[in-house]
This record gives C-alpha cells, sequence and structure tokens, in this order.
C-alpha cells in the first residue's frame, strides 16, 4: 500500500467514542482555527448539510475543524492531507498504528537535548517522523516545527515556563487515543501525503457522489514561510484560487487577511467562467470576515480572518461582509 493511502486496517478494534465528546487535537498549531469550529457547526446547518458524509481538509495541519465536528456528530468521516512529512507521519501513526506512537510519547525524555536531537535528525520512518512531530510541536515556541522556533523556555531554560510545561503525557495519549479509535471505525477514512490538486483530484475521483465539503486553510499569505515547513509563495496561493474556482463541490476558505488575497479571489471568480446552481453566480465571490482571538501565556492578539466559501447562505452572526 502506498504511503499516501492509509486507511483502517481491517482487524482494527471497534471504537469507543461517542458522539458530543470532548475531542482536541494533539498538535497545538500556529494559525490553529479552533475559533472557526461555530462558524462551520452553522454553516452546515445553514445548508443543509448536517450530518455531512465527508469533510475534507487538504491542509490538514492540527485538524481542530475536523475532529470537532467528528466528534459532534456533525460529519459522519473526515479526510486528512498534508503535504509535510512530519505533520503527515504524525496523523498516519495517530490514526494507524496508535499505541506505538503512545508508546513513544510515554518514554519520551523531555528535555532540551531530546528536542536538539530531533531538531537535527526527524528520522527516517513514519514512527520516527510522528514521534519527532509531536514531540517537537509540544516542546517548541507556538508549536512552530519550522527551524525557526526555539524551544520553549529559551536555549538556558530560564523562563517559568519549561520545556515540558505543554507536554502533558497522560492528556496526549488520552488525545491520541481517541483518534485511534475513530480511525478503526472508519471515521478518519483516510490520511494522504499529498498536495492540494492531487488530494482535490483523488476525493473527487474516490467520493464524486458522496455529499462533501472542502476546508481550505492555505499557510498564511505572510510570514507562512517563518510558520510552516511547507509554505506557499504567491504562485502557489494563485494556483489555489484557480483550483477552487473551478471546484464544483462545496469548499470554504480561510486566510488571514490581506487586501492581496481579496483581489486575487475577486479576479479569479470574475474570470471563472460558467457557474453552478448550488453555488454562488460567477462574478458575485462570497468574502467574509471574522475576528479571531489568539491567545498564549503571554498575550492575547486579534486577528482577521477572511472567509471565502461558494456555499450559497453563509451564519451571518459569524462574519461580517466585505
Amino acid at each position: 500500500m502506498a504511503i499516501d493511502d492509509q486507511t483502517r486496517p481491517v482487524d482494527a478494534p471497534r471504537p469507543r467514542v461517542g458522539r458530543n465528546a470532548e475531542l482536541r487535537s494533539p498538535l497545538r498549531y500556529p494559525g490553529g482555527k479552533r475559533q472557526l469550529v461555530p462558524f462551520f457547526v452553522d454553516l452546515l446547518k445553514l445548508n443543509g448539510k448536517s450530518p455531512l458524509d465527508l469533510f475534507i481538509e487538504p491542509f490538514a495541519g492540527g485538524a481542530a475543524v475536523s475532529l470537532h465536528l467528528l466528534a459532534a456528530g456533525l460529519v459522519e468521516r473526515v479526510v486528512l492531507a498534508d503535504l509535510d512529512p512530519l505533520v503527515y507521519a504524525f496523523w498516519h501513526q495517530a490514526c494507524f498504528r496508535t499505541e506505538q506512537l503512545v508508546a513513544d510519547i510515554a518514554a519520551a525524555d523531555v528535555t532540551l537535548a531530546e528536542w536538539h536531537k530531533l531538531r537535527a535528525a526527524p528520522g527516517k520512518t513514519l514512527r520516527e517522523k510522528a514521534y519527532a512531530c509531536l514531540f517537537l510541536n509540544r516542546t517548541s515556541y507556538s508549536g512552530i516545527l519550522q527551524g525557526r522556533a526555539g524551544p520553549i523556555g529559551g536555549q538556558k531554560q530560564q523562563s517559568k515556563y519549561k520545556i515540558d510545561c505543554r507536554f502533558y503525557k497522560d492528556e496526549i495519549i488520552h488525545r491520541l487515543r481517541q483518534l485511534g479509535e475513530l480511525a478503526a471505525d472508519g471515521r478518519i477514512a483516510a490520511v494522504r501525503r499529498t498536495d492540494v490538486r492531487a488530494t482535490v483530484r483523488w476525493v473527487e475521483e474516490t467520493y464524486s457522489q458522496t455529499q462533501r465539503l472542502y476546508y481550505f486553510d492555505p499557510p498564511f499569505w505572510e510570514k507562512g514561510e517563518r510558520l510552516y515547513r511547507k509554505a506557499f509563495g504567491h504562485a502557489d496561493h494563485k494556483r489555489l484560487a484557480k483550483l477552487l474556482i473551478g471546484l464544483q463541490a462545496p469548499w470554504a476558505l480561510s486566510y488571514d487577511y490581506h487586501e492581496e488575497i481579496v483581489d486575487l479571489y475577486r479576479a479569479s471568480v470574475q474570470a471563472g467562467g460558467g457557474g453552478h446552481s448550488d453555488l454562488v453566480p460567477v462574478g458575485k465571490p462570497r468574502l467574509h470576515t471574522a475576528d479571531l482571538l489568539y491567545c498564549n501565556r503571554h498575550e492575547k492578539r486579534g486577528a482577521t480572518e477572511l472567509i471565502i466559501t461558494n456555499l450559497a447562505d453563509v451564519p451571518s452572526e459569524h462574519v461580517n461582509a466585505t
């Protein structure tokens, strides 16, 4: 089986995760979109797509939205994809080789020496990469895997917050086992290491008859190279816009707000050709903003998120029209 096409093992145990369970991602992710969960809950309901058969995140990252919708019973299955080999390895192992990753986390030596070792050499196998991803994510500043981020507490560990302050082993293991249970029941239908175009192509070929919704959360327009190991250049953002404008399946997109993105999507829609009866007519893009508040131990900062979707109805209580 190809490493980018993993589904649940046939002999996996039955799940124990009930509907409406509290399900949080084991990953701390820069720009994580958990605050957008209420928007997606109402977006599905408003457009008559709850419960939804399939929810797809081609830029999985921490997958906070997918996991909440799964736990709430608002979607039946999700597909996760990420081009970053460490992030992909984490989701693969967490879902389909859960107890291996649990054992590695239970035995982890959460020290600065281990951080430096994994930063220099995150490993070659999926198991090694998954452990390195989760370890570095939980011990690096803001969960950033990109090489510029230092360890929590600094290199001298003189802060009152040491390198292990976010490494709650029991809680992390609990979250991992929840993922394994969902994957064993087929509710995490696939984990793929593919770029956005290949992910969309595979889903459209495999699930063409399935009621589905894509959620695209690409790397930030600004500062993406500082946060992600697989950042986007402007050409990548333009290719994504072209792909989405031509995609007839329902989708929603979130971005860090920037006028260039607004201009890009307005121009792309106007040049996009014919429309589709249940989607936004060409020439009338639906662009909205949402106000988010990001918090860490040191500060709270507000951010404006750009929301773009081809669905006809958007929950007005969560967004502002642009």
